[in-house]
């Protein structure tokens, strides 16, 4: 038996080790130079095992998308909310990843021991699936702990638990969700507004589900600030001193915003100016000691009390943690187990110097008091506390420890205690009162000094008593404008509103000011900048019931995750749900972009540029341009309709370069749009149906009589598409095996069933996926081979014997000099199985040569040309794709738009061996026909010009 640990990160995996190791253990280097592996032997179950302790630094896996929808430009952001996403071990980690694939392999179990929360839960998942890969068999546990103290770290591993699936699932929901959302919407706002705007033109205007509503608040708040409009407003002042003292009453009424309605009340009592005591009260009062810490009070108080910024605190905290200062500093319970021994823990803060006389007299002088219990508890980790005196601290460091502590001895003392003294006083008809306190036993407020209650004093007054007023008057003031938020006033609000977690507000305060969609001023009062109040003012204008920019929808998917935690939903479910909650509010923020762009506009006091260089999405909703259907090579992917570089179209998977399958549409066509419509023939498809593409041809280019535009099917039901774009059936989809794994088990070469143009401006071309019934079916399997490859690997000729025929047949050579390619007809019909030749480049970029097999040595034909055997290629010869080739004669192209084809006249009616060019087109060919003597005058003529053409030529 052999275990392999693994923590969060290598400090951590060091504290660990030590505690288990007892101080012995061997160091040696890990593939990666920051993760060391640290061996020991540990007694479990009463036998000494062998222990492994390693870590990672994170994340080992990330998200993203196909190499297809990466470039900014590559696809409509809308596109990205259905886009596959690829997860894949992160570059900068995968040496981390090989070194716990290389522990794993002679480990037989795997004990988890990142942070004991959602996200240490779903980067033990993705080390369980690493170390899986390579040992399927290996067994994976969870350490549980709170603070690195012995008794917890021995505990955790005498008593692993199972690793929790359904918090890795919420965290894999969560990250896809943001990956999404984030990418849209944050290539929408930085590709439109800085094509809009001159002063946005190098800035990323990213969106975040957390960020916006996070700037919303701010900006909420200041335009409260600058829309305040002071009012006045007037209120009866009482004032009575004695001998023993002088006592200030509040008017019951607070005050009023009636200037005459407050002063006919004031004369009212200056009518008769006599107070009257109507009540005198002495009551026991108490100043609530407070809760135990959690995250986000953490990070309120530090932030308000020692001036620190939200995302330093935790840094700082989660130091202490590792160094088993403090507990886990990343936790929402407020209240303590009744099993813990907290007693122990403030007997070992007496050692810690500053606090030592107080945690003494909280031992010994019986002053210690069960902590109050709040109304959280997640079942994960106590609250914050300290776990050992720390005496060599200095900086932040200190001063966020000392308010640990004394939060803890606050939390374990007794309530302030005082007596209060409240009186009431009738002049007339209104009431007025005082109050006075005395602080009898100050207690937890000496250890706390953040909590105040001071003391005031009353003159003694007996129930009955009368006076009169030392002052009565009718007083004004003015309402004063609210203050701006700061860092502790907005972790409250995003913690109310459910808006991140207590572990990320920090983050995401962090990254709006990145952003410099908000600024921090020298006073820590937190004010956005005049992007960030465009953007929001933007978004509020457009009147959305669920904006972007309030909380709404960020609160509901932290809801949902929460239900996938507890097992009411799925992941798929929660993603499906809430992709198509932001979509249909990203499509409606699209349509109202003008009012963002306005409301930007006055805020940056710039104009919007009107130029042609303005960015509008691309129409489509495939990732990398308009789904046309489902790939019909992979079972993953779907095929898209998508500009090319060099011009021109392309259809293509979205799952590239994992799928490679692909359409190339010949420069035959001038325009290609995706319809509506789909194909009728194929509703019944297992892969669901087909859109109808609206194809244009080029004038002249496309048979008479052709529709314009014409509605095409690209699956293969279409006998004229299949021709004029050359399509053959792809092979089959195995919908059980995902793509990936159907490539790890092709061969070397790539297996193609379709010989599609790479570039059809160069001719080049690339085999995808033909399987073996493209190739003649006897064939040998090292002869089974694209034709590139025998090219390569045996000379032409090929004789038929090659290829297991009996006759000897030699490759014939088409009009670009090149072999022609020998294929078996797979479809169904008369001609299935017919082996057939064709020109190798296609018929985007070749001449379009087409012969049937078994009609090459008939009586006629082109047979002469037909058996020329394949020469060398002299000194003069060009490099394609890898193979050289003969720089081929300049040829005209026919009325379809394909390089004509070379033939020879036959019948002597004066012509006899006289070359001529005519249309290769079998079916709808376009009748045209020229003298190869000739062709110059027909290249030089506007438009190709009319040709002349042979009266006979078979």
């Amino acid at each position: 038996m052999r275990i392999l640990c693994v923590a969060e990160k290598p400090s951590q995996a060091k504290a660990v080790a030590q505690i288990l190791s007892q101080g012995s253990f061997n160091s040696r280097d890990g593939l990666s130079r920051y993760n060391r592996n640290l061996d020991f032997q540990y007694r479990l179950s009463g036998n000494f095992i062998s222990v492994t302790m390693t870590s990672v630094l994170g994340h080992l896996t990330d998200l993203d998308f196909p190499a297809t929808c990466r470039s900014w430009n590559s696809c409509n952001p809308v596109s990205l909310f259905t886009s596959p996403v690829i997860r894949s071990v992160g570059e900068n980690v995968k040496d981390v990843a090989k070194n716990i694939e290389r522990e794993s392999r002679s480990a037989t179990h795997l004990y988890i021991w990142t942070d004991c929360d959602r996200e240490g839960e779903g980067i033990g998942g993705e080390i369980a699936t690493v170390s899986r890969s390579v040992n399927p068999r290996i067994i994976v546990k969870r350490a549980h702990f709170s603070s690195v103290l012995p008794q917890e770290i021995h505990n955790a591993m005498q008593n692993p638990r199972d690793l929790d699936m359904r918090q890795v699932a919420a965290v894999e929901a969560r990250t896809e969700l943001d990956l999404r959302i984030g990418s849209a919407l944050t290539r929408f706002q930085t590709l439109r507004l800085s094509s809009r705007f001159n002063s946005l033109h190098d800035k990323l205007i990213s969106y975040g589900p957390c960020q916006f509503p996070t700037l919303g608040f701010v900006v909420d708040q200041f335009l409260r600030v600058e829309s305040f409009v002071p009012e006045s407003f007037w209120y009866i002042y009482l004032e009575h001193t004695k001998d023993d003292g002088r006592a200030v009453f509040t008017w019951k009424r607070s005050k009023l915003f009636d200037q005459e309605a407050c002063f006919a009340l004031y004369a009212k009592c200056m009518a008769a100016p006599v107070a009257r005591v109507t009540s005198m009260r002495s009551r026991p009062k108490e100043k609530w000691r407070p809760l135990p810490l959690t995250t986000v009070d953490l990070q309120k108080c530090c932030s308000r009390y020692l001036r620190m910024a939200p995302d330093l605190i935790m840094s700082i905290a989660e130091g202490l943690y590792n160094q088993g200062f403090i507990s886990y500093p990343r936790t929402e319970t407020d209240q303590f187990d009744t099993n813990m021994d907290l007693k122990g823990i403030v007997t070992k803060l007496t050692q810690y110097a500053p606090f030592s006389a107080y945690a003494s007299s909280l031992v010994n002088e019986e002053g210690f008091k069960w902590p109050r219990k709040g109304n959280n508890n997640d079942k994960a980790h106590p609250p914050i506390h300290p776990v050992a005196p720390a005496n060599n601290l200095t900086g932040d460091p200190l001063r966020v420890y000392d308010f640990v502590t004394r939060r803890f001895l606050a939390c374990c003392s007794d309530n302030a205690k005082g007596q209060a003294t409240e009186i009431e006083v009738l002049v007339t008809d209104e009431q007025f009162s005082a109050s006075g306190l005395m602080i009898l036993k100050r207690n937890y407020l000496d250890i706390y000094p953040y909590d105040r209650w001071s003391e005031s004093s009353v003159p003694v007054y007996r129930q009955g008593d009368t006076f009169e007023p030392s002052v009565l008057e009718m007083r004004t003031g003015t309402t004063t404008a609210p203050k701006l938020l700061t860092d502790s006033d907005l972790i409250d609000i995003m913690d109310k509103n459910g808006i991140g977690t207590d572990a990320t507000h920090a983050d995401h305060i962090k990254k709006i000011i990145e952003r410099e969609y908000i600024y921090r001023s020298p006073d820590k009062f937190l004010a956005p900048s005049t992007l960030g109040i465009g953007l929001i003012e933007g978004y509020d204008a457009m009147g959305l019931e669920l904006s972007l920019s309030k909380p709404h929808l960020r609160c509901e998917m932290e809801r949902e995750l929460k239900r996938i935690c507890d097992g009411a939903k799925t992941k798929d479910d929660v993603v499906r749900e809430s992709v198509n909650l932001y979509k249909a509010v990203y499509l409606k923020s699209v349509e109202e972009v003008a009012k963002l762009e306005d409301s930007l506009s006055r805020c940056l006091q710039q104009a919007p540029d009107t130029g042609s260089a303005i960015w509008t999405p691309a129409g489509g909703d495939g990732p990398g341009g308009t789904e046309v259907c489902k790939c019909l090579s992979c079972s993953d992917g779907s095929l898209a309709l998508r500009n090319k570089a060099s011009g021109g179209w392309m259809i293509g998977c979205n799952m590239y370069p994992q799928c490679r399958y692909a359409i190339w549409i010949p420069d035959i066509v001038s325009s290609v749009v995706v319809s509506a419509d789909t194909c009728p023939n194929c509703q019944s498809h297992a892969r669901g149906p087909a859109k109808l593409v609206d194809v244009r041809f080029k004038p002249g280019s496309a048979p008479p009589g052709t529709a314009c535009p014409y509605k095409a099917c690209i699956r293969g039901c279409d006998e004229f598409i299949n021709e004029m774009f050359d399509l053959r059936p792809p092979p089959p989809v195995n919908p059980q095996r995902p793509a990936q794994q159907q490539q790890q088990q092709q061969p070397n070469y790539p297996p193609a069933s379709i010989v599609v143009p790479v570039n059809s401006d160069s001719g080049s071309w690339n085999s995808r996926n033909i399987p073996d019934t493209y190739w003649d079916q006897s064939s040998s399997s090292n002869n089974r081979q694209p034709p590139q490859q025998q090219q390569q690997q045996q000379p032409w000729p090929r004789s038929a014997n090659n290829s297991g025929g009996g006759a000897t047949s030699s490759v014939p050579m088409c009009s670009c000099q090149l072999p022609a390619s020998r294929l078996v007809t797979a479809k169904e019909g008369a001609n299935k199985g017919r082996p057939f030749f064709k020109c190798s480049k296609g018929a985007s970029g070749g001449c379009g040569y087409f012969e049937w097999e078994d009609q090459l040595n008939t009586a006629g034909g082109s047979s002469t040309r037909q058996q020329q055997s394949y020469q060398p290629p002299a000194s003069s010869s060009s490099m394609a794709n890898g193979r050289r080739y003969e720089e081929p004669e300049v040829k005209p192209k026919c009325k379809c738009g394909l390089f004509a084809a070379l033939r020879k006249a036959t019948k002597s009616a004066g012509n006899e061996g006289r070359e001529y060019y005519v249309c290769t087109r079998t079916f709808m060919a376009c009748g045209f026909v020229c003298w190869k003597d000739d062709v110059q005058e027909y290249m030089s003529r506007p438009q190709g010009g009319q040709p002349s053409m042979p009266a006979s030529t078979t």
